[in-house]
């Protein structure tokens, strides 16, 4: 109960900002890292796996007079070696989300967010388990299942339609954990 009048309240108290939020269509690519901790009864080998990589990605993104946000997003990581030393491994992740923009007096933009997100999980060399309680199989190197998630994004304005700054997520999948800290830039429509 205490908790519904703690939203209630900075609700309340960002209403004067939040009039002032920019509304309408956006568009946000990112790129960043993010670290994969794959969990050991997925695969094969039956050993855990953590892997950097590199994610690239885009969401498009519709923000109400006051403030409210829906999304949709796609996100792809992996991790590349040239030398085939390590197994390469890529996410792919498609999302919808709901979030609010909350504008502060300074220029500052705070987008918590939350949503569902279908992710798809392929492994070159490393095979999944036939005996998976997750998701389903696509083959061997390929798994895919659905997932909750949450993100925040700050940043700061830098014009009267674009904003740049940093988007974290943590997020404990049926893969396993997906962490990851991004450079987004936003473009009003």
């Amino acid at each position: 109960m205490k908790t519904r009048y703690l939203v209630a309240a900075l609700l309340l108290l960002q209403a004067p900002y939040v009039m002032a939020a920019t509304e309408g269509v956006q568009i946000s690519p990112r790129i960043g890292k993010t670290t994969l901790d794959i969990k050991s009864d997925l695969l094969a080998d039956h050993k855990p796996v953590s892997v950097d990589t590199l994610a690239t990605g885009v969401s498009l993104g519709y923000v109400s007079p006051i403030g409210l946000m829906t999304e949709g997003s796609y996100v792809k990581q992996g991790n590349w070696d040239a030398f085939g030393a390590t197994d390469e491994y890529r996410l792919s992740e498609y999302a919808v989300a709901i979030g609010y923009q909350i504008e502060t007096p300074h220029g500052f933009r705070i987008t918590p967010k939350f949503g569902r997100v279908r992710w798809d999980l392929y492994s070159k060399e490393n095979t999944f388990d036939a005996i998976t309680n997750i998701g389903h199989r696509q083959d061997q190197n390929t798994i895919r299942s659905y997932d909750d998630f949450w993100e925040v994004t700050l940043q700061k304005k830098i014009g009267k339609s674009v904003a740049l700054g940093l988007t974290y997520k943590d997020n404990h999948y049926d893969l396993g954990n997906v962490r990851s800290i991004a450079f987004t830039a936003t473009f009003g429509l």
